[in-house]
């Protein structure tokens, strides 16, 4: 590592610590606060705790985009108030090679963020879900209503893959009317195949209905990790589970909207990492340079909060305009990549 790519890679490291742990202190706070508020059963001080720490790293996950923002535009700012980087200039280095040190510097963080999508995060969230399942009264069990093979169905299960109790809605030939409803709470999957033990099957015939307790089994496409990712929330799932989701959606003609569009904006991170840190790094450069740190970082906050709410406003504009998910991300990316040029001049 050269002498340059040091100063820098020390500058910005130790920002991103200080902000790191700031961000993380005030949302274990916030998350705090907000279980306490809860109506809870059995649900103590540490368990609170549990819940809270275990869901911290999906929050700072969401925050990382804002943290490296603030960390490269604090890093750089010390550099130019010490006027290191104008020494740096001075030296040889152009602002494009500049950029480029940067990018390298935050190189851990934008692999991690597609490591931690796929392996930390999804498991820290589960078992956080989990834990406040138990504990909440009056908590929605993980359930979902999708549709196989012509039939709807209603599934509620668990985190490990089980199902808790499956019901089956089957319409007529005329799609006008429902033919049967079956009902059960001892389900077991198997290869290609699903056993209803002990169900409980309503059939619709004309002004009459029949009531029977029969033993169903019956092809279907469900394996017990599907069944995981289809009932949990889509935050707790990693990279690989949100696109096999997508395409089982798709595939049954569902809306698979939230899955993929939550999988290109993990997918897209670094890309947004990238883009952001360098309109921070923007904020040490051109005329911009004139003016104080504090109010150089109040700037690059301010236009990380307008990237972020532009990012929430155009998802549902992509979604209504029938757009491809990736645009959801792509789109707002507009903003960093058309502001850094102008704060360099």
């Amino acid at each position: 590592m050269s002498r340059s790519t040091w100063l820098l890679a020390r500058a910005i490291w130790i920002s991103f610590a200080i902000v790191f742990f700031v961000f993380f202190g005030l949302e274990l706070v916030f998350r705090v606060l907000d279980e306490a508020k809860l109506p809870h059963a059995n649900y103590t001080a540490e368990e609170i705790s549990l819940v809270s720490i275990f869901g911290m790293p999906r929050r700072l996950y969401l925050d990382l985009p804002l943290i490296v923002l603030i960390a490269v535009a604090t890093g750089l700012g010390g550099l130019a108030q010490s006027n290191e980087l104008t020494i740096l200039r001075a030296a040889g280095l152009s602002i494009r090679r500049i950029f480029l040190k940067i990018i390298l510097v935050l190189s851990p963080i934008l692999v991690g963020s597609i490591v931690t999508a796929q392996y930390g995060m999804p498991e820290a969230e589960r078992f956080s879900q989990a834990l406040k399942d138990i504990n909440v009264t009056s908590g929605i069990r993980d359930s979902v209503w999708t549709r196989e093979a012509g039939r709807y169905i209603f599934i509620e299960g668990g985190s490990d893959g089980s199902v808790d109790l499956w019901k089956q809605i089957e319409l007529a030939e005329s799609r006008d009317e429902i033919a049967r409803l079956v009902t059960s709470q001892n389900i077991r999957l198997a290869e290609g195949r699903i056993l209803l033990s002990q169900a409980r099957l309503l059939t619709f015939e004309g002004k009459q209905i029949l009531q029977q307790i029969v033993d169903l089994e019956q092809a279907t496409k469900l394996t017990d990790s599907q069944v995981r990712w289809l009932v949990q929330d889509p935050d707790a799932l990693s990279l690989s589970e949100l696109w096999d989701a997508a395409s089982y959606l798709e595939a049954e003609g569902l809306n698979a909207r939230e899955h993929s569009q939550l999988f290109w904006q993990r997918v897209l991170l670094p890309i947004t990492l990238i883009a952001l840190a360098l309109l921070a790094s923007a904020s040490a450069f051109g005329s911009m340079r004139l003016l104080g740190m504090s109010t150089r970082v109040f700037l690059a906050i301010l236009m990380g909060l307008v990237f972020k709410y532009a990012m929430d406003m155009v998802s549902p504009a992509v979604f209504l305009a029938g757009g491809h998910p990736s645009l959801a991300v792509i789109i707002p990316l507009l903003i960093p990549l058309l502001l850094t040029p102008r704060l360099l001049r």
